[in-house]
């Protein structure tokens, strides 16, 4: 038995009526209807669509607009917004995880151990002179000024978070950002 060959359709070039074209792209007649007003598809007669143009109008408007425009393309711009979004969470999060801390916070908590360091190094001559005024042995003037100094110098050492967070909470209950 042989089968009768028919002749395929040109899909690209059959015309479609309003309703059929919101079926093919999953929307309504009244959205089909809009984005002809605006321009996006255009009508071969009253309410009637070629396939295959309508739906690469369809596809192309979906996608942002034509990538040969000199404009950007909404998708792109969407795009780079949701990428700037996930940067700033992550940034954010590594600051709550004590990760990351604001450049301001980082200027007053170092300002505050440098003050305190310059005192500390500052007060070391007063301290130590009247012990050491009548000291002739070397090694025990040398001891005593490089425990002192060790003493000013592990205040710089000791890195702790919990000063950036206190700094934060007193900038933001004065109104800093």
């Amino acid at each position: 038995m042989a089968k009768s060959k028919t002749k395929a359709e040109n899909l690209p070039d059959k015309e479609v009526i309003t309703s059929e074209l919101a079926a093919i792209v999953g929307k309504t007649p009244q959205w089909i209807r809009q984005l002809t007003r605006d321009g996006v598809l255009k009508q071969v007669g009253r309410g009637k669509y070629l396939l295959g143009e309508a739906v690469r109008a369809y596809c192309e408007h979906v996608s942002g607009g034509k990538e040969d425009d000199k404009k950007p393309r909404f998708i792109d711009e969407k795009t780079e917004h949701e990428r700037i979004k996930k940067e700033k969470a992550a940034l954010e999060l590594a600051e709550m995880q004590g990760e990351l801390h604001r450049s301001a916070d980082v200027e007053a908590v170092m300002n505050d151990m440098l003050g305190a360091f310059r005192q500390r190094i500052r007060a070391i001559p007063m301290r130590l002179a009247p012990e050491l005024i009548g000291q002739n042995e070397l090694n025990v003037v040398k001891g005593r000024l490089s425990a002192a100094l060790d003493e000013a110098l592990a205040e710089l050492a000791d890195y702790d978070p919990e000063l950036f967070r206190q700094e934060r909470a007193r900038n933001d209950s004065d109104g800093g950002s």
